[in-house]
């Protein structure tokens, strides 16, 4: 009877390990790559350090010298956030709740490269999605989850995180039910590539903060391809209800802006990347 009470104790004890492993808030969930998806269908350059969710594609800025002045750089934010979006499934429900702790990586925070939650407390700024919640669960719950890491979040203002940046991402999401799917690639902008304002305590890994905001949305028609690129400045207060053709910009001026390489292996492209829309689809 003792050594029966024992066992059961043992294995009590270890279901309460693994189930507490699966549901912290400090880990990303399993990642299950849909090999339907090119989420960096375009290619964009350069890649740091990058990482391949189920619901997009990060490419993290690592300890290089970005504005080229001898020193190593860790911004402790993505450079860009890639992500192919599809039409919501028929029937979607409601998204699960997220983490109540954003999740880093572990490895990456070793190192000083990446920030954990600790570093937007007291900030007085918002983890702001690159890839949004909503679109993640699109391809389920897992994915969903784990957009909720340091890896796919910048420091942004909560007037333009619930604001105009998110008027445009309902708007993609609103694309990609019309058309089907449609591409966006998304992240920071930090003026000559010198951040001039840091968030996160003493004893903290510091994290910079963009001065803007860029989205790019790609969709294809019978081999053509449709571009529309948008620029946010990090204090944007226009709100939900906001035209968002004022934001319209072309991807040339995004890559002088961040030093990044959009929509490389497409040469049918390049001819679009220095037009500026002047309507939304």
């Amino acid at each position: 009877m003792k050594m029966n009470k024992i066992v059961l104790v043992f294995l009590v004890a270890c279901s309460v390990v693994l189930f507490s492993g699966y549901v912290s808030a400090y880990d990303l969930k399993p990642v299950i790559l849909n090999p339907d998806y090119k989420h960096d269908r375009f290619n964009t350059q350069p890649k740091d350090i990058a990482r391949f969710f189920r619901a997009y594609t990060v490419s993290f800025d690592g300890a290089d010298d970005n504005n080229n002045d001898g020193t190593a750089d860790k911004w402790g934010i993505p450079e860009w956030v890639a992500y192919e979006l599809h039409k919501t499934p028929e029937g979607l429900s409601k998204g699960p709740k997220r983490p109540s702790k954003w999740i880093t990586d572990k490895s990456l925070h070793n190192t000083g490269v990446a920030p954990d939650d600790d570093s937007y407390k007291h900030s007085g700024y918002s983890r702001g999605h690159m890839c949004m919640k909503s679109h993640a669960w699109r391809l389920g719950g897992n994915a969903d989850w784990n957009t909720h890491t340091v890896l796919n979040a910048c420091p942004q203002l909560q007037k333009l995180n619930a604001g105009s940046w998110l008027a445009l991402e309902f708007k993609t999401g609103d694309w990609a039910d019309q058309y089907g799917k449609v591409w966006i690639i998304c992240g920071p902008v930090v003026t000559d590539l010198t951040p001039t304002e840091w968030i996160g305590d003493p004893g903290e890994i510091k994290t910079a903060v963009p001065d803007a905001f860029f989205k790019i949305v790609v969709k294809e028609s019978c081999g053509t391809f449709d571009i529309l690129a948008f620029l946010f400045s990090k204090d944007d207060e226009a709100g939900r209800k906001v035209n968002l053709e004022q934001y319209l910009t072309s991807v040339d001026h995004i890559e002088q802006l961040t030093g990044l390489d959009f929509l490389t292996d497409d040469s049918i492209m390049a001819e679009l990347e220095g037009t500026v829309a002047t309507e939304l689809w």
